[in-house]
């Protein structure tokens, strides 16, 4: 008997062993990856505006690109103080879905974020979480007049038309895996920003210069340098400019590059040695050198330096 109570304890103790390792092996196998999105995110990312995430940034909107973040499989701490290591994880994110891999958190990011994971086929009378996140990714987009109420309506087909339109998509106003990838990858840029009435002003005047001819030290009629043409269409404007790239940077207020609106400057190069007026779309107009006529050109063929709102 003595052998058997001795045989059981040891049976016991056995299992008592091997309880806590099962459990220590269950959890050690759980996955650390994060379910792909679909419609049961958990972070709170409903805005009416959504504001440019960099270090420093506080709030429910730093929350939420952080929440975001965190669901996509970033290490980022959800705690509404967006750090440093918050923004190096955005620039790892951001590289993996193929944009720049900055640590600034604009349009294209929260897209980017807010749209992440499946690429249903939706359409005008479709209501649920899957409707929702695709109007606020839309809506962070910049397109504002969209509601976020779950429900595929005449306004959200209006602004799916306008997304397909930006990427040479049938605009069909129906969300297809086509529009759901551009939205994932940050490609659909979202309506064109409007300018204040100085800025429309300023821009209005660059557009009837196009065609003209470059010349050094150029300040119109019909024939410009980079400054000359910038500081005639602000002073259009009412703005009293001085004729060089490099003092015009110091004239105004900074703007980030996320917040551009026509009528902006934007600088190129080291000094800046170059300036232009933002059109929108990632476009400006410029008077580039000599031989050449002033023209649009993307921004992204020039290394950018900076921007100011005069």
């Amino acid at each position: 008997m003595g052998r058997i109570r001795t045989g059981a304890a040891a049976v016991l103790t056995g299992l008592a062993l091997i309880v806590p390792a099962t459990a220590t092996e269950t959890a050690s196998a759980a996955p650390t990856s994060t379910t792909p999105a679909s419609t049961t995110s958990a972070c709170h990312s409903s805005f009416k505006h959504y504001k440019t995430i960099r270090k420093g940034t506080k709030g429910a909107q730093a929350r939420a690109m952080e929440c975001l973040l965190r669901e996509a499989g970033r290490s980022t701490t959800v705690n509404g103080s967006f750090s440093l290591h918050d923004a190096h994880q955005l620039a790892a994110y951001r590289s993996s879905v193929g944009l720049h891999a900055k640590k600034v958190g604009g349009r294209r990011a929260w897209s980017a974020l807010l749209s992440r994971g499946t690429t249903p086929a939706l359409h005008r009378g479709d209501k649920g979480a899957d409707v929702l996140r695709l109007q606020r990714t839309l809506q962070s987009l910049g397109w504002t007049k969209v509601d976020l109420d779950s429900r595929y309506d005449a306004k959200t087909v209006t602004v799916v038309k306008a997304a397909q339109k930006q990427r040479h998509l049938s605009r069909s106003g129906k969300a297809t895996a086509a529009l759901w990838k551009a939205l994932q990858h940050g490609k659909v840029a979202g309506p064109a920003a409007h300018s204040s009435g100085k800025g429309a002003t300023a821009l209005a005047f660059a557009k009837k210069q196009l065609g003209d001819s470059y010349r050094f030290g150029g300040s119109g009629p019909n024939a410009w340098d980079c400054s000359g043409l910038t500081k005639a269409a602000w002073k259009k404007a009412g703005v009293s400019l001085p004729h060089s790239a490099a003092a015009q940077y110091h004239r105004g207020k900074h703007v980030s590059k996320s917040n551009l609106k026509p009528g902006d400057l934007v600088f190129f190069y080291s000094g800046p040695s170059h300036v232009a007026i933002y059109a929108g779309h990632g476009k400006v107009i410029h008077a580039p050198h000599a031989g050449a006529k002033v023209s649009y050109i993307k921004m992204k063929y020039m290394p950018y330096k900076g921007a100011r709102r005069p």
